[in-house]
C-alpha cells in the first residue's frame, strides 16, 4: 500500500504526517501538489527524516504524477461523507492501492477525484484531518 498526503500547505501537518507512516511501519511516502511552507520547510524536514531512517520521500507536483509512476490497482482518496458516500472497509485495500489523503481543509475537489479516477471514501462522519485519519487508518490495516 502507498500513502500519499495531497494539496498541504503546512510545514506542521507534512511533518506529522510522515511520522505517523513511518512509525506505523511504511517505507514510502508520497507528498503531492505541497506548497507554502509544506514544500519549503515540511518536505526537506521529512527528507532528512527519511534518510536518517532509511526510508522513501516522493514530491510529485501532481497527484496524477503518483498515479502515473506507481501504477496503483486502486486509487482511493480518504475524504470527508458529504463527498465519499461509502465508508471505508478496511479489508478492501491491497497491496498495490495508493490512499490519498487531503492536506487541506475543503478537502478534494470533484475534479481531483474524477483525474485520479479515484474511488472517494470516508473513515468517519467528522473531519478530523489527515493525521488522524491516517493513524486510524493505517492501525486498522496493518494490525
Amino acid at each position: 500500500m502507498y500513502v500519499a498526503l495531497h494539496n498541504s500547505f503546512s510545514s506542521k501537518q507534512v511533518e506529522e504526517f510522515a511520522k505517523v507512516v513511518f512509525g506505523m511501519g511504511l517505507n514510502t511516502i508520497i507528498f503531492t501538489k505541497a506548497s507554502s511552507s509544506a514544500a519549503q520547510n515540511g518536505v526537506p524536514i521529512v527528507q532528512k527524516m527519511a534518510i536518517k531512517n532509511n526510508k522513501n520521500l516522493m514530491y510529485l507536483e501532481g497527484l496524477e504524477d503518483a498515479i502515473e509512476l506507481l501504477n496503483p490497482e486502486n486509487v482511493i482518496m480518504i475524504t470527508n461523507s458529504n463527498i465519499g458516500k461509502e465508508k471505508l472497509n478496511f479489508e478492501e485495500i491491497g497491496e498495490k492501492d495508493l490512499i490519498v489523503f487531503c492536506g487541506s481543509n475543503s478537502g478534494f475537489s470533484l475534479k481531483e477525484i474524477e483525474a485520479a479516477n479515484g474511488s472517494p471514501r470516508h473513515l468517519l462522519d467528522v473531519n478530523i484531518g489527515p493525521i488522524g485519519e491516517a493513524s486510524i487508518l493505517l492501525y486498522n490495516t496493518l494490525k
